[in-house]
């Protein structure tokens, strides 16, 4: 079972390394890859990389997480002004 979780990037696990926890991009341009993953344990940093990457070409994109749970999977839609501070507060803190 899937579910799409949207306007609830707080609950989004970000603190969880493991994986059952995945970040996804999907851009609406040539220029970059229409779709990119990386995973949660060593992925934080570069996902914000490519966030930034996106931003100063204006080129729109959807943020994802990705939980991958024993019984279901939630798709959460992320909201880039709140999940960005709680990555980097979680990258700072590990």
């Amino acid at each position: 079972m899937t579910r799409f979780r949207e306007h609830e990037t707080e609950q989004f696990p970000v603190d969880r390394t493991d994986g059952g926890i995945w970040y996804a991009i999907i851009a609406y341009d040539n220029q970059f890859s229409r779709f990119d993953y990386t995973p949660s344990g060593i992925g934080k940093k570069e996902f914000i990389r490519k966030i930034a990457l996106l931003k100063q070409s204006n080129v729109e994109f959807l943020l994802l997480g990705i939980w991958h749970g024993e019984y279901r999977t939630d798709i959460f839609v992320l909201d880039e002004n709140i999940i960005v501070p709680m990555i980097k507060k979680e990258v700072e803190r590990s």
